[in-house]
């Protein structure tokens, strides 16, 4: 890790809802809210429209309180487990999923997603109810643990979410090797991982604070899929549109993989 970045995602509380706010709110740039949001929604939910992934149950393990993929696939699975390295993020969303006023409004958000799938804004709300409804787990996870929710046992899932996940955990090449084995552990042999990645990225910024992304290319990050029992299925780069400083890449990689071995 570049010792001139000060905070390291696991081990440093974000600010959670002035993340929200920077990156996914509909106040911010469009560029950003493009990559952040629109771009994401729309590579997630053909995922699943198009029928590259299937089942019943999913874990999620990403950035901060987001929730924009899971809007995008919820009406495809049955339950949903979200597991957050830190505190603040497991409030943020416990706030959400409890209907507290105090909550970042992801309003803008469900319409935004009714519209791109072709259906009425109006349905928005019961969108957001039904993907409540599906969320049955929000809980702290710790990647120093061969049990990643140690003492609870969270059963394999179909699929592992992983938006802005594995780079901001993983601190260097081993960690990332590393990390990915605890993720492939928590999916079903046959089962699926969706990563929604940065590629050539070192930092991303909230507020005043800049936090580490390591930093890895696509050669990296289809070696270590394919080294650690993955059979890529899908892979796509998106070009960098966003004009800011905050967050330093080249470009994203959304992926899906079949675990096919267990390693």
């Amino acid at each position: 890790m570049d010792p001139c970045l000060k905070l390291y995602y696991p081990s440093h509380e974000v600010n959670a809802k002035r993340l929200l706010h920077e990156y996914f709110s509909q106040n911010v740039p469009y560029s950003i809210f493009k990559e952040s949001t629109i771009n994401m929604m729309k590579c997630c939910y053909k995922a699943f429209s198009s029928g590259l992934l299937s089942g019943k149950t999913l874990t999620d393990i990403s950035l901060g309180p987001i929730i924009v993929h899971l809007i995008s696939v919820c009406e495809f699975v049955e339950e949903i487990s979200i597991l957050k390295v830190n505190d603040a993020s497991i409030r943020e969303l416990e706030l959400w999923k409890d209907k507290d006023p105090d909550t970042f409004d992801w309003t803008h958000t469900f319409k935004l997603f009714m519209e791109l799938k072709g259906t009425s804004r109006d349905e928005w709300q019961d969108a957001e109810e039904m993907l409540r409804r599906k969320v049955k787990h929000i809980m702290k996870c710790d990647f120093s643990k061969s049990n990643l929710t140690k003492p609870f046992a969270l059963p394999r899932a179909d699929c592992v979410t992983c938006i802005w996940g594995l780079e901001m955990i993983s601190r260097d090449h081993d960690e990332w090797k590393t990390t990915l084995r605890k993720i492939s552990d928590l999916v079903k042999l046959g089962g699926h991982v969706l990563i929604y990645a940065d590629i050539n990225a070192s930092y991303f910024e909230v507020g005043e604070d800049k936090y580490h992304l390591f930093n890895f290319d696509d050669a990296f990050l289809r070696k270590t899929l394919t080294d650690g029992g993955f059979a890529i299925v899908h892979y796509e780069n998106l070009e960098r549109e966003a004009c800011s400083d905050c967050l330093d890449h080249s470009q994203k990689a959304f992926v899906v993989a079949c675990k096919v071995m267990e390693t």
